[in-house]
């Protein structure tokens, strides 16, 4: 085997160290600082998008602050809103509460009777199409019956 020879050990261990240093040469100079920019790249655009993320989180809390500020006002006109709902209503006078109370009254009672004898009148459908499907299940079966006697 001509590798084992040692007439060819000088040789190989020149052009063993020539390729080395050929490929040590190659990833110092050209890979490495390749690789090198761009984990640099790669870390100023992280700071940039963590810069810009702290930015857009102030900006979220202030939106935030001045939604509840809204919030608050709001909550305070209504109660204002509520409070002179409440003292009108106090000032109308107990007749027109009566009166209102009686016309919604009748109305209740007109309707609560409709709905009464609509499912009253329901309920009266539904037991005559119970009715019609039991006659005909029984008729089915009897049918079927008479037909495995015959």
């Amino acid at each position: 085997m001509p590798q084992l020879a040692v007439e060819t050990f000088p040789s190989q261990i020149f052009w063993i160290l020539v390729g080395f240093f050929a490929i040590y040469a190659f990833m110092s100079f050209i890979i490495a600082p390749k690789i090198e920019e761009t984990l640099e790249n790669r870390a100023s655009h992280i700071g940039l998008l963590v810069k810009r993320a702290e930015r857009l989180e102030a900006d979220a809390k202030g939106i935030e602050k001045n939604a509840q500020d809204a919030l608050e006002r709001a909550e305070i006109d209504i109660s204002a809103a509520e409070s002179k709902l409440i003292s009108s209503l106090r000032e109308q006078s107990i007749k027109e509460k009566e009166t209102l109370y009686e016309i919604f009254s009748k109305e209740s009672r007109k309707k609560s009777a409709s709905l009464s004898e609509e499912a009253d009148q329901c309920f009266l459908d539904i037991a005559n199409d119970v009715d019609d499907i039991v006659n005909a299940a029984m008729l089915k079966i009897s049918n079927s019956f008479n037909d495995k006697k015959g």
